[in-house]
C-alpha cells in the first residue's frame, strides 16, 4: 500500500505439478484503461486484470480485513456504518423476506445473507456482504439466527452493534 505496487506469488499445490513461486514481481500495475491500481481496488470479489491475466480476489488474511474495516476512506466497501445505513432503510423488506421467501431452519450463513440482501434490493458486492457478516458473526460460527439480523437492522442504537 505504501507505494501502490503489486506482487503475485503462486502457492505450491501438492501432487499437482504446480511448484509455485513468483508470477509477477513487485511493480506498479496499470488497469486496462491506463489508470493505476490502488488499494481500494483490492477487495473480495473484485476481478483485476494484471498484464492480460484476470484474477478474482477470493479472500484476504485477518490483518488485511481489519485494516480495510478501519480505513473507511481507502476501502469504502468495508465501511460498516455505510452498509448498516443501507440495511436499516430496508428493515421492512428484511422482515418480509424472512416471512415470505426464506426457507430454512431459522439460521442463515453468509451465502444466505448475500441472497437475502439481493432479494430486498441491496446490491452489495462480496466485500460489503463479508463486512456485514463479520459484524454479525463475531464468534465465527458460520451460521446465525436470522432474528439477529432483523434485530440489528431495526435497532436505532448503532453503537450496540459496532463496538
Amino acid at each position: 500500500m505504501e507505494d501502490n505496487t503489486i506482487a503475485i506469488r503462486e502457492p505450491p499445490i501438492k501432487n499437482s505439478g504446480v511448484i509455485g513461486g513468483n508470477f509477477l514481481r513487485r511493480q506498479v500495475i496499470k488497469k486496462p484503461d491506463g489508470s493505476q491500481y490502488k488499494a481500494k481496488d483490492m477487495h473480495t470479489g473484485n476481478i483485476v486484470n494484471f498484464l492480460s491475466h484476470k484474477f478474482e480476489l477470493l479472500n484476504a488474511d485477518e490483518y488485511s480485513y481489519h485494516l480495510m474495516e478501519n480505513d473507511e476512506r481507502t476501502f469504502p466497501f468495508s465501511n460498516f456504518n455505510l452498509i448498516y445505513d443501507m440495511l436499516t432503510k430496508k428493515t421492512d423488506e428484511l422482515g418480509k423476506y424472512f416471512v415470505t421467501e426464506y426457507r430454512g431452519d431459522g439460521k442463515i450463513d453468509m451465502d444466505g445473507l448475500s441472497q437475502c440482501c439481493k432479494s430486498i434490493g441491496l446490491n452489495f458486492n462480496k466485500q460489503q456482504v463479508l463486512t456485514l457478516w463479520r459484524k454479525i458473526d463475531k464468534k465465527g460460527k458460520g451460521r446465525i439466527g436470522f432474528i439477529k439480523i432483523i434485530k440489528m437492522a431495526s435497532d436505532d442504537l448503532l453503537n450496540a452493534h459496532v463496538g
